[in-house]
């Protein structure tokens, strides 16, 4: 700090105060920002929030990243905490609740300003008080906000859909454990399909890794004459989509002209790719958008009221790809 001082002709508690956010003049502002640039100063973050008792970092805790939809989710969460001002920090659990228990713990010791997690884990005593938190699709208390996908909307606008494009028969396919959101997608599906006197099964595969086996056993056994026994499927995801829609695919099965497909989640792996697999899509962006929003009153000290009533569910739309015929 002293070399910025220096360089920028200004005292060296102006370059103290510059660094940990302090108000100085705009023109003092300008001078220590080029110095900084020139002797390509590093501030120590660890330092600063000791000295500051206030830290930038915020953690969020994804399952995987090895899916466009978290992917997605991941790269709009670290955009909009840059927005204001925060680093963030990308957890990735691979489902699994121990490593979600320790990633909670390291934010906890390392005193981070904040935590967003997508945890299925039961975390919520592990989470010291004094740490801001915000849950995305499920709840992890009482006292903690949820930002979530109408994922029920999301069921009914997949049987609709279906059914305007003509589909008669329908099928329901996941694979198990069905639980949390999946189950709330299946349900309202079904709704859907019960209240309007729709037609629609369910085949749901074996929780192990080669359950994709379960997907053709089920397809070749409702194959005959080179028709499917159902002309809509719907699933709670884009993957177990994907998957029957590339089975039906190499059984001879036209897709949509004998088959419609919809998926749950409608994320790219690029910003130009050509959707392929038509889908229910989740808004990626308003989801990190309000988680941290929510984050943000946490940190004004505006979290007093915060209830089981503090859920903000956002809209849902339909995604056209071409594993559905055209709406006009």
């Amino acid at each position: 700090m002293n070399d910025v001082a220096s360089l920028a002709g200004v005292s060296r508690g102006s370059v103290s105060n510059y660094i940990n956010g302090k108000k100085i003049k705009l023109d003092t502002q300008e001078k220590i920002k080029e110095a900084i640039a020139a002797l390509n100063y590093i501030p120590n973050a660890t330092a600063r929030s000791l000295k500051t008792s206030k830290s930038n970092f915020v953690v969020f805790i994804v399952p995987t990243v090895n899916s466009p939809f978290f992917s997605a989710l991941s790269y709009h969460m670290q955009q909009e905490l840059q927005r204001y001002g925060y680093k963030m920090i990308l957890c990735n659990s691979n489902n699994r609740s121990e490593e979600e228990i320790e990633y909670i713990q390291m934010a906890n010791t390392q005193k981070v300003a904040g935590l967003i997690t997508m945890s299925y884990a039961e975390v919520s005593n592990l989470i010291a008080t004094d740490i801001p938190l915000v849950s995305i699709e499920k709840r992890v208390s009482d006292k903690v906000p949820l930002v979530i996908a109408d994922n029920y909307a999301g069921g009914q606008l997949a049987a609709h859909t279906l059914s305007q494009l003509g589909a008669k028969h329908l099928l329901f396919v996941s694979k198990n454990p069905v639980k949390n959101i999946s189950t709330i997608r299946e349900k309202s599906f079904f709704d859907y399909c019960n209240t309007h006197g729709m037609i629609a099964d369910r085949f749901i595969a074996r929780d192990i890794p080669n359950f994709v086996d379960d997907f053709q056993e089920f397809i070749l056994a409702h194959i005959q004459d080179h028709q499917f026994d159902y002309d809509g499927i719907f699933s709670d995801s884009d993957e177990y989509a994907s998957d029957f829609y590339n089975i039906l695919i190499r059984e001879g099965i036209k897709i949509p002209n004998q088959v419609q497909i919809i998926g749950f989640d409608g994320a790219r792996v690029y910003a130009r790719q050509k959707i392929n697999l038509s889908s229910i899509k989740q808004p990626t962006d308003k989801i990190a958008e309000k988680a941290v929003e929510k984050l943000l009153l946490q940190f004004n000290g505006d979290n007093k009221n915060i209830s089981l009533d503090d859920q903000t569910f956002l809209p849902v739309s339909f995604e056209q790809g071409m594993t559905t015929r055209v709406i006009f």
